[in-house]
């Protein structure tokens, strides 16, 4: 028997509307969004103003000016000067910056590394002090830079011309070569990726919840009975899914707009004229990911009566979020390993792992075509039976419902 009245066409339609403006003014909605473009321009402001300057170190070297000869502790002054000109070519090959100072005796050098004005002490016999610990990048430079003066003693001492030490230590650059022709852009689609990846995780994760809440508030409430009255349980979950997706892309249009505003004023991201294709991909991979999961979210939020019950029972989906969240994130450094290929297939982790590899340009066209057709295929089987574990869990309060007598329960 067919079960659709003819009061209900439609009637979704208006169970959209109403749940996207109710949640475009809610507090949750407003609070969510600073949020988001807080971490944002957190991420954004950092990589283009901060942490991306040259290192820079002080290190002293023991040298006895009274004119002696070397010692175990101090240099003397022809020798301090080569070994000062050793460090200073080992630290532009690092792109680090180390001024050198002198100390002596070394009690003075002591001194200076307790107060902070020093962070490492090189004495004659290749000792290097510190305070509590000497900088990695500091101690690679000056173990280079002894390498390169014994080097340079050996061939002097066999006879070798200036021209010829020169160049021995100065060997040109490795030429890189690829069978495959090596992207531009790499290291600014490997940042829209990264900002992709964090953006789908919060949509996919809070609008999900937003529509398990959405059912609970309705369920408590009593409203849904009213709901129900006029509309049928299947289009009623539809409506949310629909208005809360809705007010999921504004969002997302709003916050890749923002994002890639502030990335090219402040220079953090040279953005290619792929951007707006990848901000594109991005949203549809989200309709694609909301669609996947919202139902589910929906069949959750019908099992329980109560908020405090929810996190209970959405565990499994956050974990699968979760989960793939991070393969998609190694994804952005590895687009072609074998896990991130497996993900991007997979209907669970596709809506996160295989944008990235697409950005990345890591993605076949069958591979794209495959995974699409997989995740389609499945929201087409998952909604009919999450609609029906939503027919029957939505009206019924309490105690939690199991997933065999919602489905009983369904007509």
């Amino acid at each position: 028997m067919n079960d659709i009245r003819p009061s209900d066409r439609g009637v979704w339609r208006v169970v959209a509307m109403r749940d996207f403006w109710v949640r475009l003014r809610d507090k949750g909605f407003v609070i969510s969004t600073c949020v988001t473009l807080a971490v944002f321009s957190v991420f954004i402001l950092v990589r283009a103003y901060g942490g991306v300057g040259t290192p820079a170190y002080d290190l002293g070297i023991v040298v006895d000016r009274a004119g002696g000869p070397a010692t175990a502790a101090a240099y003397a002054p022809a020798q301090a000067s080569a070994v000062t000109a050793q460090i200073e070519a080992a630290a532009s090959s690092a792109l680090a910056d180390v001024r050198v100072v002198e100390v002596h005796p070394p009690d003075a050098g002591r001194d200076r590394l307790r107060e902070g004005s020093l962070d490492g002490v090189l004495a004659a016999d290749g000792i290097l002090e510190g305070d509590a610990d000497v900088p990695t990048q500091l101690r690679q430079i000056v173990q280079a830079a002894l390498v390169r003066d014994r080097i340079v003693a050996a061939l002097e001492a066999a006879g070798a011309t200036e021209a010829e030490v020169d160049a021995a230590l100065n060997v040109p650059a490795v030429t890189l070569r690829t069978l495959q022709p090596r992207d531009p852009n790499r290291e600014e689609n490997g940042g829209i990726a990264f900002i992709g990846v964090l953006l789908l995780y919060g949509q996919l994760f809070g609008y999900g919840v937003w529509v398990a809440t959405g059912v609970i508030e309705e369920k408590s409430s009593r409203v849904v009975e009213i709901l129900l009255s006029a509309i049928r349980p299947r289009q009623l979950m539809a409506g949310k899914i629909l208005g809360i997706g809705l007010l999921g892309i504004a969002q997302m249009i709003f916050i890749a707009a923002f994002a890639m505003s502030l990335a090219a004023i402040t220079g953090a991201l040279k953005l290619p004229a792929t951007a707006l294709g990848a901000a594109a991909l991005v949203l549809g991979w989200f309709v694609l990911g909301f669609a996947f999961y919202s139902s589910l979210f929906a069949a959750a939020g019908s099992l329980v009566s109560r908020m405090e019950e929810l996190q209970n029972v959405i565990v499994p989906l956050n974990l699968v979020i979760l989960v793939s969240f991070f393969i998609s994130i190694g994804a952005v450094q590895d687009p072609g390993s074998t896990l991130a290929v497996v993900a991007s297939l997979l209907p669970f982790s596709a809506a996160l792992a295989m944008p990235v590899r697409i950005v990345l340009g890591s993605a076949t066209l069958p591979q794209i075509v495959l995974s699409v057709s997989l995740l389609i295929g499945s929201t087409m089987l998952l909604i009919p039976l999450a609609g029906r574990l939503y027919a029957g869990a939505v009206l019924r309060t309490g105690s939690r419902v199991k997933l065999r007598d919602a489905w009983r329960s369904a007509t």
